[in-house]
């Protein structure tokens, strides 16, 4: 790959843009946070190669130039070579060239942000539908102790009426039969007189 990278470099109080052409020669970890990767390019007529981490805040732009057709992952061999001999057959049409690469790691970012702020907001809805529901329950549950609470004093007020009456009529049947036998008593009495 060769690169137009576009770095923040701060120099005392003044912020200013630095860019570095170069072919990417070693990419190390790349599906790691702590990977680096590795480009050679020329900086005032003098070759220079600068180690990047793959999470350096301090890129303002990563523009891809060129992609090659490379068979192998390290391309240290490339420092021996010179003129013709460093030549690489190109893959990237000329639609491709000079796209910004971390346009789409922004994209990914912006759209992780925002998918994150969707979730809180289903989060969110979900608590307060779970607090809602819970509001609903207790009123209905405390509805419901009430219903309860109101047939059981029905169903005992019942219980007690019948068992009154039972008692009453318990009570009643004793009395015709304490009334029957002392009437037989008297009967008896009253024949043993005559």
């Amino acid at each position: 790959m060769f690169l137009e990278i576009h770095e923040n470099v701060w120099e005392w109080d003044t912020k200013r843009i630095w860019k570095f052409r170069g072919l990417v020669i070693r990419v190390k970890k790349p599906n790691h946070f702590d990977g680096t990767f590795t480009i050679r390019g020329e900086v005032a007529r003098m070759t220079i190669e600068k180690i990047y981490p793959l999470s350096f805040p301090n890129f303002e732009k990563v523009i891809l130039l060129d992609n090659y057709k490379i068979r192998r992952s390290k391309l240290y061999y490339i420092r021996d070579k010179v003129g013709k001999d460093a030549r690489f057959e190109s893959l990237v049409k000329t639609e491709t060239k000079g796209i910004d690469l971390l346009d789409g790691l922004r994209q990914v970012k912006e759209d992780t942000k925002v998918e994150k702020n969707n979730e809180q907001k289903v989060v969110e809805e979900k608590t307060k539908n779970e607090e809602d529901t819970v509001k609903v329950f207790v009123e209905n549950k405390e509805k419901v102790e009430e219903s309860f609470n109101d047939s059981v004093e029905e169903v005992i007020e019942e219980k007690v009426e019948e068992i009154v009456e039972k008692k009453i009529g318990d009570n009643a049947q004793e009395k015709v039969e304490n009334q029957e036998v002392n009437d037989a008593d008297v009967e008896s009495e009253e024949l043993w007189e005559e």
